[in-house]
């Protein structure tokens, strides 16, 4: 089958950047297994524009199906050590995490996927993001106590990452933010990790005139 050259670029990249993206503290990090967990996953379902509009709800059920799937397969490929110090399963956040950020190079920045698709991407769940959202909305303890979520191997079970999604989706609904669209409440993660200066920083400056 013919496949066109900047799709298959953008996918393979799409990979490449979810398994950067795992490579400090998750216990699943070699290319070979990270590459073959996330193409036993369905994206074809979000990313094939021929089906059509993809609504919010449908995004969310499927995003659920295949972050327990991909964690269910992942639990064969647990380290030793792993299993001795946090039990036998791949948690929940780190299988969303590596679905996000996927998503978040194809679709976001990549430009493929289903109509509507952009609208409704989830943002990686990191430490920058965690510490970004807690200094922006220092002020709303409604809100902290969903995506004060502690290290992402803590969150295990999807019903909890339901929950920090639900904290982002607030944030993401200030006006000050200016999102136009869930994932890009990330915009805070550089607030979380700078310390010397605020964002957007020098290089960004330059660039987003």
């Amino acid at each position: 089958m013919s496949i066109e050259p900047r799709c298959q670029i953008l996918v393979e990249y799409a990979k490449w950047t979810a398994r950067a993206a795992v490579a400090a503290g998750s216990p699943i990090k070699d290319k070979e297994t990270v590459y073959r967990l996330l193409d036993g996953l369905a994206f074809s379902t979000v990313l094939d524009p021929s089906l059509g509009p993809i609504s919010c709800k449908d995004f969310n059920e499927w995003h659920a199906r295949q972050t327990e799937d991909l964690c269910n397969r992942a639990k064969l490929d647990l380290p030793p050590k792993w299993i001795k110090a946090h039990g036998p399963q791949f948690p929940v956040g780190w299988g969303a995490k590596l679905i996000n950020v996927f998503l978040k190079t194809a679709v976001y920045a990549g430009g493929l996927g289903r109509k509507g698709l952009c609208d409704v991407l989830h943002p990686p769940l990191d430490n920058g993001l965690k510490k970004g959202l807690k200094k922006h909305f220092h002020g709303r303890p409604d809100m902290l106590g969903k995506v004060d979520f502690g290290a992402i191997r803590d969150i295990k079970k999807y019903p909890r990452y339901r929950t920090v999604i639900e904290g982002c989706r607030v944030a993401a609904a200030a006006k000050e933010l200016g999102c136009c669209s869930l994932i890009e409440v990330e915009q805070l993660a550089g607030l979380g990790l700078r310390k010397d200066e605020p964002p957007p920083g020098e290089l960004v400056s330059a660039i987003c005139r």
